[in-house]
């Protein structure tokens, strides 16, 4: 497996694990929405010239960024979760 597909699989079974799901059952596949090539060649560009870089994108419903130390954030978009609490 490459590092490109290790990160792809990271922030796919992370938004997974966020709606109870398994990473295969997400539609659409984060290959569709972010060019994931793209991203990892920014992120191992960053890294190898010690430059500080972060991405931000939206997939699922959620804000994934992920920044130049290889760490993954996800989080609800703002429209998702005040949805959810004016649901609740």
């Amino acid at each position: 497996m490459s590092h490109t597909d290790e990160l792809a699989l990271t922030i796919a079974e992370t938004v997974a694990a966020r709606e109870g799901v398994d990473s295969t059952e997400l539609h659409p596949p984060l290959h569709e929405t972010i060019d994931t090539d793209a991203l990892e060649s920014l992120i191992e560009s960053a890294t190898r010239g010690r430059a500080r870089a972060s991405v931000t994108f939206a997939y699922h419903g959620y804000t994934v960024r992920v920044d130049s130390s290889g760490d993954v954030r996800v989080s609800k978009t703002r429209s998702e979760a005040a949805s959810t609490a004016a649901d609740a």
